[in-house]
């Protein structure tokens, strides 16, 4: 996997809060979104970094 397909996740995430810092309307889009996007985040980093989950790096 190369480093762009790995970091797309976190870049995501950092645009979102990027969002979340602006004045309105963005940051109530930038909340919306991450309301959404935060359960698979989550989820995202337990795969990559506990090895838990559907992401989970296979060994």
């Amino acid at each position: 996997m190369s480093l762009l397909q790995r970091s797309l996740p976190l870049v995501g995430i950092l645009y979102l809060v990027y969002l979340v810092l602006q004045p309105p309307p963005l940051r109530w889009i930038g909340v919306i979104c991450l309301a959404v996007v935060m359960p698979f985040a989550v989820g995202w980093l337990a795969g990559r970094l506990l090895g838990i989950g559907p992401w989970a790096t296979e060994p």
